[in-house]
């Protein structure tokens, strides 16, 4: 008899293994196969092909709207690119000088470059242009939806988004956040630096060394002065809303002889008092009147603690103008140019007059010097659309009664104002020659997402 045939059980396969097994003998037809192969070709080539076409027709190239330009970065230009090797170089001459450092300072900037090119695309190319505004404005009006720039808040109020990161974050001194924040930094910089203190610390003594005092002001964001614009739960609330190590870090400046000035209360309980607004309901920055009471102030606190000479009475005056725009958050949202969802706002600014009714000018002469950042600029800068002449220098400058010198620039506020004063100095421009007072102005978001990097001036003429 032949031998009775032996039972083996199959090993069990796992449904991932089953699933792999029929992709693997998925079977397509030849017309199926071909047309999904023409339709992914057609949707990867028609973009390009029309957006080619359309900067033929109009002879443009790929000229960005204003709304675009301002939500996010213009073209990149050979001047960004010089001014950014630049500052990569000096970032770089600490981890690797030499050769090597500029090597890597360049490709840092070409990265950085290509990366800014991608975005500039992205914001002013026909397809975005043409699906992204409309696109928005539905999100916006039937769900109160924002971006990933802007938040929608109540009663049309707009808040910018790292304003709500540096509140509902994790304090920005515990190790474990300065660790991540290392961690995630672009490929094209060096990792920050996250602790604010060694920077301040280090840019007070350099001033001390030249007799100069250094005061430090966290201008307050937006939510910190008006978190019930975000949340009922909020109403009524009498403390300026913060990060957890902000209270930790003013201490440690105080306690090693740095002055900060802090005005979130005082802007908190003027809103309490006056229930009036004191930020723009759709811009990142304070209201006007909220400026120059912080001018004003601060003007009493450098009077109090740095004894300034008398000087002779420029003659400042003031002239009262309204201003009606739209605030730069209701641009970042990139909604159509005919929207009517966000209104423009309409403020009454301060113009500073020079004596010979011209208007206010900085005097390198003058004994204090303000290093600030949008917050300075606004209503100075008339490229921000708020008026010129009547920003927060101005206003000291007019509160204090003598001429300021200023280096202000709107963003990387952390950093990139002491840089400036450090390539001036190198270059033999003395800004500090004659100076009592530093004045460095910084939006409080700047202490969490900042590179605080430790900046070496050179020695005083």
């Amino acid at each position: 008899m032949p031998p009775e045939p032996v039972l083996t059980r199959s090993p069990a396969r796992s449904r991932e293994d089953i699933a792999k097994a029929e992709i693997g003998h998925t079977d397509v037809s030849a017309a199926l196969a071909r047309a999904t192969t023409a339709t992914f070709l057609s949707l990867v080539c028609v973009v390009p092909l029309a957006q080619s076409a359309y900067d033929r027709w109009t002879s443009t190239s790929l000229e960005p709207t204003a709304r675009s330009a301002t939500a996010r970065v213009p073209e990149p230009t050979t001047s960004m690119l010089v001014a950014r090797y630049l500052a990569n170089r000096e970032a770089a001459r600490a981890d690797a000088p030499g050769f090597v450092g500029q090597v890597l300072a360049l490709n840092r900037t070409l990265l950085e470059w290509i990366t800014r090119f991608e975005e500039y695309l992205d914001d002013a190319s026909l397809l975005g242009r043409t699906v992204r505004p409309p696109g928005q404005y539905v999100l916006t009006r039937a769900f109160g939806v924002g971006n990933e720039q802007a938040y929608t808040a109540r009663e049309g109020w707009l808040f910018f988004r790292p304003d709500v990161d540096y509140l509902t974050g994790p304090g920005f001194l515990a190790p474990a956040e300065m660790k991540r924040r290392r961690a995630i930094a672009s490929e094209w910089t060096t990792p920050p630096e996250s602790d604010p203190r060694p920077a301040i610390l280090d840019f007070q003594r350099q001033l001390r060394a030249r007799g100069i005092v250094l005061v430090v002001v966290p201008a307050p964001i937006k939510p910190m002065v008006h978190p019930e614009k975000m949340a009922r739960v909020y109403d009524g609330w009498r403390k300026p809303v913060n990060n957890p190590s902000y209270d930790e870090l003013v201490a440690n400046l105080r306690q090693n002889g740095v002055p900060v000035f802090d005005l979130s209360q005082a802007l908190v309980d003027e809103r309490l008092r006056s229930g009036r607004p004191q930020y723009l309901t759709t811009d990142t920055h304070w209201r006007p009147e909220a400026m120059e009471r912080a001018a004003r102030d601060l003007a009493a606190f450098v009077d109090e603690r740095v004894p300034l000479p008398p000087a002779p009475d420029p003659g400042y005056a003031l002239a009262r103008v309204e201003v009606t725009t739209l605030g730069d958050i209701a641009r970042m949202l990139d909604l159509p140019d005919d929207q009517t969802l966000l209104r423009p706002e309409t403020v009454s600014i301060g113009r500073i007059l020079s004596a010979d009714g011209g208007p206010w000018r900085p005097q390198r002469s003058a004994d204090v010097l303000v290093l600030g950042d949008s917050f300075s600029n606004i209503y100075s800068l008339g490229s921000m659309e708020w008026g010129d002449s009547a920003g927060f220098v101005e206003h000291l400058s007019h509160a204090l009664r003598r001429p300021i010198d200023r280096i202000v620039q709107n963003a990387d506020g952390a950093w990139s104002t002491r840089m400036q004063l450090r390539q001036e100095l190198a270059r033999g421009v003395d800004r500090l020659r004659g100076k009592r007072v530093v004045i460095f102005q910084v939006a409080a978001r700047e202490l969490a997402s900042g590179d605080w990097k430790v900046i070496d001036l050179p020695a005083g003429q």
